[in-house]
């Protein structure tokens, strides 16, 4: 049971509906900045960048021998090495407090309903709870992003290493992002399929406030206006079905999709705006320069992009695989003022 969050559920023609319940007023958090009080560094994140659909990597970063060779061992790794190698070492504890940043911008889809009042929506992904963190680290993170009142939080995949037991301890922490009056919601990334068990972690989520839309949608209504909120299952091992996402409620104004490649498919789709991590901005970088390891095949990498009426946001993430550090491409969040 979710408490103290102000909004009802009920159901209505078979269709699930979520509704803002707070006094119309003038919205004071009229900007995307951030208050002056805020502990962390921020940044405005770049005007996005138009694609044309054909900017792609020889290599598919999700398909080959060699990509299923390197998830093997990713998997391998989270479950059996990491536990025991970082058990009591925690240097992402260190770095995450010092190099997180807040990325803001304000957006304006040209899909996105008209009759809607502007939503401020706090995008957090790739958390990878477990070895690397500690809750006590990840809290005062959580504390301070909440206190910026956004009216929705979207968590976008990753929210564990690889295995379910990479929850303990964190759901309280987790249970924080509930807070948000329309709601916390959870898309499935590759690594929540890495524990084998996806269906626990959705379960355990649920139970703090965490609600997973996997090839599904609601309907949010706010400020006297309405849309639509969707996930899509992980492009690469769960099993992405567009035809039943879009089945009750037609194209989300809004979609959670893990890995930004799933962009053009939307766009095909008539989703207006997606949001996605994954990629980690690349983990490790030098300064002005590309990604030394790029995740997604169409050199979407992080940031904010446009392909003809659909808009893509793909935030770096929060936490750190395969190596305990970030150098260049910061661990954060994103904060989107959209409307």
């Amino acid at each position: 049971m979710r408490v103290g969050v102000p909004w009802e559920r009920f159901e209505a023609a078979g269709a699930e509906v979520r509704v803002l319940q707070r006094t119309p007023q003038e919205d004071p958090r009229d900007d995307a900045d951030v208050p002056a009080g805020f502990p962390f560094r921020w940044r405005r994140l770049p005007a996005p960048q138009r694609t044309t659909g054909w900017e792609r990597r020889w290599v598919d970063p999700e398909h080959g021998a060699f990509k299923r060779l390197e998830r093997f061992l990713d998997r391998l790794a989270s479950r059996y090495v990491y536990p025991h190698l970082f058990g009591a070492w925690h240097p992402y504890c260190w770095l995450l407090p010092r190099r997180f940043t807040l990325a803001v911008a304000r957006v304006t889809p040209p899909r996105w309903p008209r009759h809607v009042r502007p939503v401020r929506v706090l995008v957090v992904s790739d958390i990878h709870t477990g070895v690397f963190l500690r809750p006590e680290t990840l809290a005062p993170i959580f504390d301070s992003l909440m206190r910026l009142a956004p009216d929705l939080v979207a968590v976008t995949g990753d929210i564990v290493e690889g295995r379910v037991e990479d929850l303990d301890g964190f759901l309280p922490t987790l249970g924080m992002l509930a807070r948000a009056p329309l709601g916390a919601w959870y898309c499935l990334g590759n690594h929540d399929y890495f524990t084998d068990a996806p269906g626990r972690v959705v379960d355990l989520l649920g139970s703090v406030g965490i609600r997973t839309l996997c090839n599904e949608s609601v309907v949010v209504r706010s400020g006297g206006g309405q849309f639509v909120v969707g996930g899509i299952d992980d492009r690469t091992l769960g099993t992405p079905d567009w035809a039943c996402l879009g089945a009750a409620h037609g194209p989300p104004h809004l979609l959670l999709a893990h890995n930004p490649d799933d962009f053009y498919d939307a766009e095909r789709r008539g989703v207006a705006l997606v949001l996605s991590g994954h990629t980690h901005g690349g983990q490790i970088r030098f300064p002005r320069s590309r990604p030394l390891v790029r995740h997604s095949r169409f050199c979407l990498d992080e940031g904010l992009y446009v392909h003809r009426d659909t808009m893509l946001a793909v935030t770096r993430g929060l936490g750190a695989v395969g190596l305990p550090w970030r150098v260049g491409a910061h661990p954060e969040a994103m904060l989107l003022h959209v409307g």
